[in-house]
């Protein structure tokens, strides 16, 4: 009987070892094809066995998720009492006003007045009020106040998670929600109700 060449049976061998590798390759990535799709569904709706292995997930969830600044302004109106040189001002204010109106109710007397008599008499007329004078706070007794209104703004900020969850005792899961919000961007009170919701999310165990 003739025995097979030495190049026969390395080819043979050789065949033989391809097969096998084969065979192991398709086992493989089978297997890692499995594991890769069980590890998405995970991932979409994870199941814990208890509910404190949920709300430790749910709580680096929210964590990854950052969170958002609030911003909450109000003005505010105060009395403040006027300094010494503020109400030498408004004196000084009020003083150029009231000559202003005397000078003024002079002219007019003087223009009206029928005779050098009545002119004369122009200037013992009582001198006008400054009733309704551009002065603040000056009423018709010509008083100075003591006191000046100030406005102030007073901006609260708040940090918000843009990620939020609500715990469903009887159907045993966690309902999450995440909100359209860049992580540290800054909306006003009044936006915070309107914002978008990003994406939901349950995590059940």
């Amino acid at each position: 009987m003739e025995r097979p060449s030495s190049l026969a049976v390395f080819a043979t061998v050789a065949a033989s070892g391809s097969v096998g590798l084969l065979i192991y390759a398709g086992f493989f990535y089978t297997n890692l094809r499995r594991v890769s799709t069980g590890s998405e569904g995970e991932a979409v709706s994870p199941v814990f066995d208890t509910q404190q292995q949920a709300q430790q997930e749910v709580d680096r969830w929210i964590q990854d998720g950052g969170t958002y600044t609030v911003t909450n302004t109000q003005r505010i109106q105060r009395s403040v009492p006027l300094t010494p040189q503020e109400r030498r001002r408004l004196e000084l204010l009020a003083d150029e006003q009231r000559r202003a109106k005397i000078e003024a109710s002079y002219e007019a007397c003087l223009n009206e007045a029928a005779s050098d008599l009545a002119k004369e008499l122009c200037s013992f007329k009582q001198t006008p009020d400054i009733a309704g004078s551009a002065v603040p706070g000056l009423n018709a007794a010509s008083e100075i106040p003591n006191t000046k209104v100030i406005e102030t703004l007073r901006v609260e900020r708040k940090d918000h998670p843009r990620r939020t969850c609500t715990l469903v005792q009887d159907y045993r899961r966690f309902n999450c929600v995440e909100f359209e919000v860049r992580a540290g961007a800054e909306v006003e009170a009044d936006q915070q109700s309107n914002l978008a919701i990003k994406a939901y999310r349950q995590f059940r165990f």
